[in-house]
């Protein structure tokens, strides 16, 4: 004999097995075979507050959920929603008040078209959450001659999450692509918003080819991306804060790559800090560690470990002086870098948090401060954060 699988009807729940029939399924009776068959059901009814449960298989289907419902696996190792492509294909794309849960998201194409894993569209980001997923997008098998833009999680609507809403949490997402083009593990853009990301495993892998590899990427005025406990890792950067607002906390850059961008961090970062006694004087010189008079000679500070060097910010006791500019520069193995501020007239402070710097083992990090004219500054203290 062989074995009999008994699925027990339940209220508010249409379920999707294998072996099941679109046509005479319903909701809370008999099981679905596809799981657009089950949202056309849905769809048909108006309904709201269903759960999609999908049992084990891989589903080649492109899914839109609708406002107000839900679609959960049974397991993500062995529920899957499988697509391979040869157009722009979107495979997931949430609704209002939507989750989804515990399913493989597998998107592939062996030409360059423009795919995304899952999308937030319109405002979804402020009430959507996917939980649970195993995201993976893959067209690298289309060669380094063509274009593609290539994301594994977009959020480009207007949705700004309810407290303690997080959109996209214990998952991961694997991107990788060749050629050229922008590819993205999770990019936030198009519209103000903010989309959180809570222990999440994210990568974009360069397959060969000269595009743009970016693990965590948002590029828009006034929208926000914050990631929470997660692992990122890119071919170009681990992220980028090309625009907007990126704030990370407990978590792991595996290159200490930011685009050499600037980036904010939840809590503390650590910080090293330069202080300087008495008025700085004409020419260049250098900041020793601690509190301590400038020197003409380079004084250097050996990095132990692979780090960021970001947030040049400098205060003064004493203006600089009408018609007078001091300059910064943190320098790199004896060379002058991007990471600079400057003060001049009556002002007693500067920051530069749009720069940011990846120091090796073994690199040296030294401040020099330069004034082509006399100047009254005095009592400065300078300080950089460490990531």
């Amino acid at each position: 004999m062989g074995i009999i699988e008994v699925l027990l009807a339940r209220a508010n729940t249409a379920t999707v097995t294998k072996s099941g029939n679109d046509s005479t399924a319903s909701i809370g009776g008999n099981p679905f075979q596809t799981i657009n068959g089950a949202i056309s059901a849905i769809v048909a009814s108006n309904a709201q507050g269903i759960t999609i449960l999908v049992y084990p298989g891989t589903y080649d289907e492109v899914v839109t959920l609708p406002d107000g419902n839900s679609l959960k696996g049974i397991s993500a190792s062995t529920v899957i929603l499988s697509k391979n492509v040869s157009s722009n294909t979107t495979l997931l794309t949430m609704g209002n008040n939507t989750t989804v849960e515990d399913i493989t998201l597998q998107l592939t194409s062996s030409v360059h078209v423009d795919l995304t894993g899952i999308a937030f569209p319109g405002t979804t980001a402020q009430s959507a959450s996917a939980k649970g997923l195993a995201v993976r997008v893959d067209n690298a098998g289309a060669g380094t001659g063509g274009t593609s833009n290539v994301y594994g999680v977009h959020s480009f609507g207007t949705g700004n999450p309810t407290f303690g809403t997080s959109n996209f949490v214990n998952s991961s997402v694997t991107v990788r692509s060749a050629g050229l083009g922008n590819k993205r593990g999770i990019l936030v853009d198009s519209n103000p918003q903010t989309f959180n990301c809570q222990n999440a495993m994210i990568q974009s892998i360069n397959g060969g080819g000269a595009g743009s590899y970016i693990a965590g990427e948002v590029n828009r005025t006034g929208a926000s991306l914050n990631l929470i406990g997660c692992t990122l890792e890119g071919g170009t950067a681990d992220i980028s804060q090309s625009a907007g607002t990126l704030t990370i906390g407990s978590t792991q850059l595996i290159n200490s790559t930011a685009n050499s961008l600037g980036f904010s961090t939840f809590g503390q970062p650590s910080i090293f800090f330069w202080a300087q006694p008495g008025v700085i004087g004409l020419g260049t010189s250098f900041y020793r560690p601690g509190t301590a008079s400038l020197t003409g000679t380079e004084v250097i500070i050996r990095i132990s470990q692979r780090c960021i060097v970001k947030t040049l910010n400098i205060r003064s006791l004493v203006s600089p002086g009408i018609g007078t500019t001091v300059n910064w520069t943190v320098r790199k193995n004896g060379d002058d870098t991007g990471l600079t501020a400057s003060m001049n007239g009556l002002q007693n402070s500067a920051i530069n948090d749009d720069v940011s710097l990846t120091y090796e083992t073994g690199d040296t990090l030294s401040l020099k401060v330069s004034t082509a004219l006399i100047s009254t500054i005095a009592d400065t203290v300078v300080q950089v954060e460490i990531v």
